[in-house]
C-alpha cells in the first residue's frame, strides 16, 4: 500500500478490520488503485466522508456505495486528510481528502489515491481516528465534540424534554453551581442546587432521603447513580445499586462529588422492573415431558434512530430493541439487536402498534428539542458554524408501574455512537435502505446545497405567484438569482439578486427575445452558471438564451419536439430502434394531428372518429383542452379557440389547433429527472376521474398504489419519450393513460411539475425537485434516487366554481379551513389566480399527508363536507372512489 510512515502504525489495525467485516459480510475485499489515482472527481462533486471505525457507519457507507457510487468515502487515519483555507467562506477552511476506501455498488470497495485532493461536502466523525478535523469547516458537519457532549447531558435533556410529553422517570438532581435558568422544568425531576460541595456533601442524606421516599419512586427496584455529564454509553462513574440500600446510594453519590465541575450535578435516576414475555401454555403430554427451566428475570430495551430530514423535521428511521439480563447495567451498550415489533408479537403485547407509534413520537420529540437548542447556540459552543446533530439514538426502557405498562426514557445516544443494525440488516442490505434512506437523503441534499452557494441562476419568466417557492428556495440555498421577468412588479423581487424587466410574452419573436436577453446580462455585467424556467410557454425561449450563452441544457430542437405536441407524437412514432431491452417509443404514441383551417379540421376528424379531445398544439396546464363527441362539437369549439388567438395575436405562440384521439384508462403523472441521459429518479401519481368536458383535475393520489410492475411500465414510457425526443438533462413531467394495451403518451412538459406536487414529492419521497433542477441546469450530477415513500398524499382540486359556492354557502369557510390545516387535517393550496367563475379551471386544492392511504382519503372526505365542498354538482367521495 501506497501510505506515509505516519500511517503505519494505524493503518494495519483499521484496515484489517475493515477486512474482517466485508468477509463476515460475504462481500469482496477492498482492492487497492492507489497506483492509478482517480481522475474523476470535481469541486462539483457531492463527497461523504466518515473519519471512523471501519464499523461505526457501516451500513450508511454501505448504501452510500448504493445510491452515491464512488463518493462514499472512509477514513481510517488523520494524514489521509488535509485542512485548506476555504475559497468561499472567509475565516473557515475546506477538508480535502488524499487518501480513502472508496464505497461502490454491490458492496465493492477501493482504495483510492486523487489526482487532485477532492473537497468533502459532508463529514462524519467518531473520535476514534484521532483529534477532531472538524472544527472551522465550510462543509457540513454531523456533530462535533461540543455538540456530542451537549447531546448526552442527562440533566440538559431533562430540561429540553420537561413538559413536552415524554416519559421521564423520577430523577434527582445535586447540582453544584448550575448555569443561570436551570429550573426544575418537568415534575419527575427534582432539583437540588448548592454553590459549595461541603454544602452538598452536608446536605445529600436528607435530599436523597426525601426522593427514595417520594411515591413515585417507591415502584422502582433500582436506583443509578451518575454524573450528568457521564453520557449514556459510559459504565465508568455510574453505579446501579437496589433502592433499600440508602447507606449504598450515598456511598456511591459522595464518591462522585470530587470529580464534579461547576455546573455538573450528581445524578440519581429510578429505574423500574422491565416487563416479561407472557408464559405459553405447553400441552400436558405423559410422554413426552420436557425438563422444567427456571426461568431468569430479563430486561427489554429499546432504540429509535432518529434522523434529520432535509426540511428539518426529525423522523425515526427504525425501532430496534436488545434483550438482557435484568442485572446487566442500563448503560450497557446493546448486545443483539432485533425487530422490536417482533419481539413485542413474541412476549404476547397486546396492540403493539400503539406502544411503536407512542415510542416514535417521543423520539422524535427528543431530536425536535435537541436540534431547537442548537439553533440557539454560538458558533464556538456548536464547534463551528455547520456543526449540527442530524442523528441521535434514543432509548427506552418498557417496564410496569402500578400493575400498568410504562415506558421510560434511558437517554440519548450521539452520533459518535455509531448507527446500530441487525444481523438481518446487514446480511440482506437489501431489506434496511428505509432505514437508512432518510439519512443519506439529507446527507446529500445539504452537500448539494453547500456546492449550490454562491452559484449565478438566470430564470425566464416568475410565473403566478405558486410559482414563488421557486425562489424562496433558491435564495435559501444561497443561489445568486438572476430573473426576467415581463412584469414591472412581482412578488418574486424580493428574492432575487438581478431583476431584468422585459417583455418576451409574443413567442412568435423568441429570436429575438433571446438575442435582447443576452444583451440585457452583457450590459449589466452578469454570468450565470446556469439558465432555466418553470413555465411552460417560456420552455423554447429558455433553450435559445442557454445555446447563445453557452451554457448546459437540452437543445432547442429537443424542448421543440417536446412542446409542439402533435409533432412529439409524430416524431416519436417514427422511432424503432429494434432493441429488445426496452419497448420502442412509437408504442407508447396515439394518434393526433395539427391543422390549419377548418377544411383539414373536417377531413383529420372524419379519419379520427369521436369522442376526440381538441386542444392547442403549444398550449399547458389543460388550458383549452375540451372533449368532443361529434363533428359539429369539434367545429364549433375549434371555431371558439381560433377566435380568442385573434382577440390576442401576441399573446403566445402561433398556436393552432390539435385533434388527438380519445383514450379510455386512468391518467397517470410521472416527474422524472434525467442527467446526463441517465434516469436519475421518476415519481408516479395517479390522477382520480376528470370533470368532463373540459378535463378539469378532480382528484390525485401519491404513490401511485399500483403494482410495481405497472409503475415500471409507465416510469420507461416517460424515460423512453423524453429521452428519443431528445430531453437528456433536466426535471420533466409527462402525462400518461394506462389502456389495455399498456401506457399511452398523452403530452411531455418540458419543465418541473407544478402546483401542489413539488409539495408532494418532497413530502412523500423526501426529494427536493427543485434543487434536482438547480444541479442539471449548473451541469452538476445530482445524487438522487427513487426513495420508499414515507407516507400517502391523497388530494382534490375543487373547479372555480364549486369552490366560489362552497364560500357562499359557508360563512366561516377560511376559519373552518386554518382550523383543518392547523390541526394537521389537511393542507391547501390554490392552483390558479383565474377569478371568473365560469372559467373551466380547478383553483383550491385540499391535500391529506398520512402513513395509511385511508385515512388521507377520510380526511379529505371530512373536510370536503365540513366546506361544503362536497355537493351533488361535485361529489367528492365519486373522485376518491378509485383510490380507496
Amino acid at each position: 500500500m501506497d501510505s506515509t510512515k505516519k500511517d503505519k502504525g494505524f493503518l494495519p489495525e483499521s484496515y484489517s478490520a475493515l477486512q474482517q467485516i466485508l468477509r463476515e459480510l460475504a462481500l469482496p475485499k477492498t482492492r487497492d488503485r492507489t497506483q492509478h489515482p482517480r481522475k474523476d472527481i470535481g469541486r462539483c462533486d457531492v463527497i461523504i466522508c466518515a473519519m471512523a471505525s471501519p464499523d461505526k457507519y457501516l451500513s450508511l457507507l454501505l448504501a452510500g456505495g448504493k445510491q452515491c457510487p464512488g463518493r462514499m468515502m472512509l477514513c481510517l487515519c488523520p494524514s489521509w486528510v488535509c485542512r485548506s483555507p476555504s475559497s468561499t467562506q472567509s475565516g473557515l477552511f475546506s477538508l480535502f481528502i488524499l487518501k480513502a476506501v472508496t464505497f461502490e455498488a454491490g458492496g465493492y470497495t477501493y482504495l483510492d489515491t486523487f489526482s487532485s485532493p477532492c473537497r468533502v461536502t459532508y463529514l462524519l466523525e467518531d473520535g476514534s481516528v484521532g483529534p477532531s478535523v472538524g472544527e472551522g469547516l465550510d462543509c457540513l458537519t454531523c456533530g462535533s465534540p461540543q455538540l456530542n457532549t451537549l447531546t448526552e447531558d442527562v440533566l440538559l435533556n431533562y430540561q429540553l424534554l420537561g413538559g413536552k410529553g415524554v416519559p421521564l422517570p423520577p430523577m434527582l438532581a445535586l447540582s453544584y453551581r448550575p448555569p443561570e435558568g436551570l429550573v426544575s422544568s418537568h415534575p419527575s425531576l427534582m432539583l437540588h442546587p448548592t454553590q459549595e460541595k461541603e454544602d452538598l456533601q452536608e446536605s445529600m442524606e436528607k435530599v436523597i432521603s426525601d426522593f427514595l421516599q417520594r411515591p413515585e419512586v417507591q415502584g422502582s427496584d433500582k436506583v443509578l447513580v451518575q454524573l450528568s455529564t457521564s453520557g449514556l454509553g459510559s459504565q465508568e462513574s455510574a453505579a446501579v445499586l437496589s433502592r433499600e440500600d440508602r447507606e449504598g446510594l450515598l456511598r456511591a453519590a459522595a464518591a462522585l462529588v470530587p470529580q464534579m465541575r461547576e455546573g455538573e450535578a450528581i445524578l440519581l435516576t429510578a429505574c423500574y422492573p422491565s416487563i416479561q414475555p407472557l408464559q405459553r401454555t405447553k400441552v400436558k403430554n405423559s410422554l413426552f415431558k420436557e425438563p422444567t427451566v427456571r426461568k431468569e428475570q430479563l430486561s427489554l430495551r429499546i432504540s429509535a434512530q432518529v434522523c434529520r430530514t432535509l426540511d428539518d423535521q426529525p423522523q425515526v428511521t427504525q425501532m430496534l430493541c436488545w434483550v438482557d439480563r435484568a442485572e446487566t447495567h442500563p448503560r450497557a451498550g446493546p448486545s443483539r439487536l432485533q425487530s422490536l415489533e417482533e419481539t413485542l408479537r413474541d412476549w404476547g403485547l397486546s396492540q403493539p402498534d400503539d406502544i411503536i407509534s407512542s415510542l416514535e413520537k417521543w423520539a422524535k420529540t427528543a431530536l425536535q428539542a435537541i436540534m431547537d437548542h442548537q439553533s440557539e447556540l454560538e458558533v464556538t459552543e456548536k464547534g463551528g458554524p455547520h456543526a449540527r446533530t442530524d442523528l441521535i439514538g434514543v432509548d427506552f426502557s418498557l417496564g410496569k408501574m402500578d400493575g400498568e405498562l410504562q415506558p421510560f426514557l434511558l437517554g440519548i445516544n450521539n452520533v459518535s455512537r455509531g448507527m446500530f443494525s441487525t444481523p438481518n440488516d446487514l446480511l440482506q442490505p437489501q431489506l434496511s435502505t428505509s432505514a437508512i434512506e432518510p439519512l443519506l437523503q439529507t446527507i446529500c441534499h445539504h452537500s448539494h446545497c453547500s456546492i449550490l452557494a454562491g452559484k449565478t441562476l438566470l430564470f425566464i419568466g416568475a410565473g403566478a405567484s405558486k410559482k414563488l417557492r421557486v425562489f424562496e428556495t433558491a435564495k435559501q440555498y444561497g443561489i445568486k438569482s438572476v430573473l426576467v421577468c415581463y412584469k414591472e412588479q412581482h412578488p418574486a423581487y424580493d428574492y432575487v439578486s438581478e431583476y431584468l424587466v422585459y417583455n418576451y410574452m409574443d413567442h412568435t419573436q423568441d429570436e429575438v427575445h433571446a438575442e435582447n436577453i443576452v444583451s440585457l446580462l452583457e450590459k449589466r455585467g452578469l454570468q450565470a452558471d446556469g439558465c432555466l424556467t418553470f413555465i411552460c410557454k417560456n420552455t423554447i425561449l429558455c433553450a435559445l438564451v442557454r445555446a447563445k450563452l453557452g451554457l448546459p441544457g437540452d437543445t432547442v430542437e429537443a424542448i421543440s419536439i417536446a412542446k409542439r405536441k402533435s409533432h412529439t407524437q409524430r416524431h416519436l412514432a417514427a422511432i424503432d430502434q429494434g432493441w429488445c431491452h426496452l419497448p420502442a417509443p412509437r408504442q407508447y404514441t396515439v394518434r393526433s394531428e395539427n391543422f390549419e383551417n377548418l377544411t383539414d379540421l373536417t377531413r383529420t376528424a372524419e379519419s379520427f372518429g369521436f369522442p376526440a379531445v381538441v386542444k392547442q398544439e403549444y398550449g399547458a396546464g389543460s388550458v383549452s383542452v375540451k372533449l368532443v363527441e361529434n363533428a359539429h362539437q369539434c367545429e364549433e369549439y375549434v371555431q371558439e379557440m381560433m377566435a380568442l388567438t385573434a382577440l390576442d395575436p401576441s399573446g403566445g405562440f402561433a398556436s393552432s389547433p390539435m385533434i388527438m384521439e380519445y383514450l379510455e384508462g386512468p391518467k397517470y403523472v410521472v416527474d422524472l429527472a434525467i442527467f446526463e441521459g441517465r434516469l436519475h429518479l421518476a415519481f408516479v401519481s395517479w390522477c382520480g376521474p376528470s370533470v368532463l368536458p373540459y378535463f378539469v383535475s378532480s382528484s390525485h393520489l401519491m404513490p401511485s398504489g399500483v403494482s410495481q410492475e405497472k409503475e415500471a411500465q409507465m416510469v420507461a414510457a416517460a424515460y423512453q419519450s423524453c429521452l428519443h425526443c431528445g430531453l437528456e438533462n433536466g426535471v420533466y413531467n409527462v402525462d400518461l393513460k394506462l389502456t389495455d394495451h399498456g401506457p399511452k403518451l398523452i403530452e411531455i412538459n418540458p419543465r418541473t411539475g407544478g402546483n401542489f406536487l413539488p409539495t408532494w414529492i418532497k413530502e412523500v419521497f423526501g426529494v427536493d425537485i427543485f434543487t434536482v433542477a438547480f444541479l442539471i441546469a449548473c451541469n452538476i450530477q445530482p445524487q438522487v434516487w427513487t426513495p420508499q415513500p414515507r407516507g400517502h398524499f391523497v388530494g382534490i382540486s375543487s373547479p372555480i366554481k364549486q369552490h366560489f359556492r362552497a364560500k357562499e354557502k359557508t360563512p366561516e369557510f377560511d376559519v373552518i379551513l386554518n382550523s383543518l390545516i392547523n390541526k394537521g387535517i389537511v393542507k391547501s393550496s390554490m392552483i390558479t389566480d383565474v377569478k371568473d367563475d365560469t372559467a373551466p379551471v380547478a383553483t383550491l386544492n385540499l391535500s391529506s399527508f398520512s402513513k395509511k392511504r385511508e385515512d388521507a382519503i377520510n380526511n379529505i372526505l371530512l373536510a370536503s363536507q365540513m366546506l361544503c365542498i362536497d355537493s351533488e354538482d361535485y361529489p367528492v367521495r365519486y373522485f376518491l372512489e378509485p383510490f380507496m
